[in-house]
């Protein structure tokens, strides 16, 4: 039985298409025939590229964040990935749901994928924000999966199918262990695809610690943008903890980082900014959060 040899994976398609031929009418490949072929394959290492006819104007996707835009010089970047994060019950699904219902409003199509909720549940969700969902979904523009057992490549599929503008996954540590998730071959044909259709996501994660403590996973520096949610009590007196939201990293922005306080209304999270607190404040009380925290690890020890 004739051994057969990998085809070269830095061959063109041409020069591929010659050797796939040759497996099946001789049953084998020939390391000559494939040697010969990559010397006379000289658009190997040429880059494809087209920089002449790359449009050099960001566009912007807005968030349906009332004055998030704003420091984002108007939105997301379009085709970005963007991992919303932060600990539980800070507002990361109402978020982007409301982001969804954003593009819905502008006549894009959109995609929830929960790995956590029933569709009944997201619904009730939506509907408590005043948000017609029912007529999204009937009207093409919303599409909603809970308790989502699908696979990487039927999401795929569905992607493919629906072409929608934005997509959200949530979460995605349901999805895969955030020291899996770089290395995932289906992760990456996921991202590619997104890429390739100009998908602007949200990627959903967890933290078990607050914005004070400076600890990453894979999910963030995969992103192209991170957005941590977070409650601060932000005095002694009132100890009413207050919601902020910081944007850690966002590729080909200018940013603010600082964090800013924001609440939630019927109508979802609003105000983003509005409530002029001094960014001293907030970043005095994160460090002495995160001094206390230091204490508390020391003291374990």
């Amino acid at each position: 039985m004739k051994t057969k040899f990998p085809i070269h994976t830095t061959l063109s398609a041409d020069a591929i298409k010659v050797l796939e031929r040759y497996e099946k009418e001789l049953g084998a490949k020939n390391v000559v025939l494939e040697k010969a072929l990559l010397n006379l394959d000289s658009t190997r290492f040429k880059a494809k590229l087209d920089t002449q006819n790359i449009d050099r104007i960001i566009k912007r996707v807005p968030t349906g964040i009332p004055g998030l835009d704003d420091f984002l010089e108007g939105g997301f970047p379009k085709g970005f990935a963007v991992v919303v994060t932060g600990p539980p019950g800070t507002g990361k699904t109402t978020f982007s749901m409301q982001y969804l219902i954003e593009g819905v409003k502008n006549g894009e199509r959109c995609i929830f994928f929960s790995f956590e909720e029933r569709a009944q549940q997201l619904v009730q969700h939506f509907a408590r924000f005043g948000w017609d969902v029912g007529k999204f979904i009937d009207d093409g523009y919303l599409e909603i999966f809970g308790i989502s057992m699908l696979t990487s490549e039927e999401m795929m599929e569905i992607i493919d199918s629906h072409k929608p503008e934005r997509v959200v996954f949530d979460s995605m540590n349901i999805l895969t262990a955030p020291s899996d998730f770089r290395t995932s071959s289906s992760w990456r044909g996921l991202h590619r695809l997104l890429k390739k259709n100009q998908t602007t996501a949200i990627l959903v994660t967890e933290k078990s610690h607050g914005i004070e403590v400076k600890e990453y996973d894979d999910f963030d520096f995969l992103g192209d943008g991170v957005i941590f949610l977070d409650f601060i009590q932000t005095n002694d007196i009132d100890t009413t903890p207050m919601p902020v939201m910081a944007v850690q990293k966002m590729r080909a922005t200018r940013l603010d980082h600082t964090p800013q306080p924001f609440r939630f209304t019927n109508n979802g999270i609003a105000k983003y900014r509005a409530l002029n607190l001094p960014s001293k404040v907030l970043q005095d009380r994160i460090e002495k959060r995160r001094a206390e925290r230091l204490e508390m690890s020391m003291d374990e020890e």
